[in-house]
């Protein structure tokens, strides 16, 4: 299952560091294994257009500026703390429910 984290979907906005970030996604593709390829998002939400079902994590600052197009899209979101403080229980829970 691909599963994209998308950090903004627009130029200049405030979203969380880069190297908490980069901790998580290792975080996340560990605790879900080989099933599942998570990939940053880095050019705001160009990943959306992707041809392949995928699962995306987005950054809640984000959401006001999603398409209608890309709101029909799974998303899940995320916040600072999940982030911050490497809390990925929830989204491997959800991810795994997903692909059963």
């Amino acid at each position: 299952m691909q599963v994209y984290v998308v950090t903004s979907v627009v130029a200049g906005q405030t979203t969380v560091a880069p190297k908490a970030m980069q901790a998580f996604i290792t975080a996340l593709s560990e605790q879900l294994g080989s099933k599942y390829t998570v990939t940053l998002d880095t050019d705001y939400g160009q990943t959306f257009q992707a041809p392949t079902p995928a699962v995306y994590l987005v950054y809640f600052g984000s959401q006001a500026n999603l398409t209608a197009e890309q709101r029909q899209k799974m998303i899940i979101y995320y916040a600072d703390d999940d982030v911050d403080n490497c809390q990925t229980g929830r989204f491997v829970d959800m991810l795994q429910q997903l692909n059963k």
